[in-house]
């Protein structure tokens, strides 16, 4: 379908949009409620998310689980992108949706994660990994 075609139909969809979907309001109702769960377990065991992959083999279970709630948001967020590509594609990337929102604000919800602190998570045990690092090849009583 070309982007003119769309325009004949895009007047009968009033102000429905992909974010209004059934589908879509689903995942934005279970999901906060995964991420709460998974945080008590976490606390639960005693952990803390960095924790989580450090000793990551002993608690396979919190880890298994951690990374299949990032493999849900990386989902998440590239249905998000092909979503905005297409209405890019189709009706441009600096006009009002049909919700009457521009375009664009598509653009910034991809960033969007719904578990942050799992993505946090990578930032850290690379920033520990890099001072484990410099601690090992410090040589004693020379400093760094």
């Amino acid at each position: 379908m070309s982007p003119w075609e769309y325009q004949t139909i895009r007047r009968v969809l009033g102000h429905g949009s992909g974010f209004d979907s059934p589908g879509f309001r689903e995942v934005r109702r279970v999901t906060p409620p995964l991420g709460e769960a998974f945080e008590q377990a976490i606390a639960g065991a005693g952990l803390d998310m960095v924790e989580v992959y450090v000793q990551g083999r002993e608690h396979e279970q919190l880890y298994q689980l951690a990374e299949a709630l990032v493999e849900w948001d990386e989902r998440v967020t590239m249905w998000r992108i092909r979503h905005y590509k297409v209405v890019a594609r189709i009706i441009g990337d600096q006009v009002v949706g049909t919700q009457g929102t521009p375009v664009e604000v598509l653009g910034k919800m991809i960033h969007h994660n719904f578990f942050p602190a799992l993505w946090r998570a990578r930032n850290q045990l690379t920033a520990r990994a890099k001072e484990e690092e410099a601690d090992e090849t410090e040589v004693p009583g020379h400093g760094r």
